[in-house]
């Protein structure tokens, strides 16, 4: 069986701004764990192919057991400034970012290379040239912090990076997180429903919402998923709550464990550092 948090009730939906939701978190972090002192966030721009990727860096200050590298959704640009993300605001992971510091770890927020500053689409994230971006990040970061590990987290089509790199270059972290993983091809867009990982000898955990109604991205197809490749898998739940058709895919729903923010990060972190038995779905 798959571990299975404690479930707690989405909350309303109130419009609140990414700084608002950060600093609940960092209260939230603070009372539960104990709060590390954080360091100033870094816009970081690091070579690669012909270009750039600009990453974003929020760290404790002191040297972090984890590196997390957070792959936001939709088309990927978060549009960073020396003040952090711009755009994607409201994303899973992007909102969250600064729970990861709290704890003791690196948040980075990866942001669209310089060449597709208009938004990754599904064939580039699937492609090498995605891969090699990642790889050019995750050593700019391991020179950075020689001592941690590091992590790959994405949410919704943010999982295709991830799972894209998981395929070319399983060495390249110490383990792998696809949230809400687009594993169904809707709309010409194909996600993940054309890859699997059959010998993968890396460490994978699938987290979904059980009442996750984006099309793209199933309860049942992200577990299948987690069964079909040997990943660990995690289950969650949250109240339906109303939103818009267009919504169901984005960050301020079920998909996007609004109102179960907290039940979410912790699982992952639990994951992480092995303070859970580690489950097959």
């Amino acid at each position: 069986m798959s571990f299975r948090p404690s479930v707690n009730r989405i909350a309303r939906s109130q419009g609140s701004t990414t700084a608002r939701m950060w600093g609940r978190l960092l209260l939230a972090a603070a009372f539960a764990v104990g709060s590390h002192a954080i360091c100033a966030g870094e816009l970081v721009s690091v070579k690669s192919r012909d270009g750039t990727q600009n990453i974003y860096i929020n760290s404790p200050s002191t040297p972090p057991a984890w590196v997390i590298v957070l792959f936001a959704g939709s088309d990927g640009v978060v549009a960073l400034s020396e003040n952090g993300p711009t755009n994607e605001q409201g994303n899973f992971l992007v909102r969250t970012a600064p729970y990861w510091a709290t704890v003791g770890d690196a948040a980075v927020v990866f942001d669209a290379p310089s060449d597709q500053a208009k938004g990754m689409d599904d064939e580039f994230r699937l492609s090498g040239a995605a891969s090699q971006d990642v790889v050019a990040v995750v050593t700019e970061l391991k020179k950075r912090y020689p001592a941690a590990k590091v992590a790959l987290v994405g949410t919704s089509r943010g999982t295709i990076t991830v799972g894209n790199v998981l395929l070319r270059n399983p060495d390249l972290a110490d383990a792998f997180v696809l949230t809400s993983p687009v594993s169904i091809a809707v709309h010409g867009k194909p996600g993940l429903s054309d890859v699997a990982w059959p010998q993968n000898k890396a460490r994978v955990l699938v987290l979904s919402n059980e009442h996750d109604v984006c099309a793209a991205s199933p309860f049942w197809a992200a577990k299948r998923m987690a069964a079909d490749n040997n990943f660990d898998f995690v289950a969650v739940s949250s109240t339906m709550g109303g939103g818009n058709k267009h919504a169901e895919c984005g960050g301020q729903a079920p998909h996007g464990y609004l109102g179960i923010e907290s039940t979410a990060l912790a699982a992952i972190n639990e994951w992480l550092n092995g303070r859970r038995t580690e489950s097959r779905p």
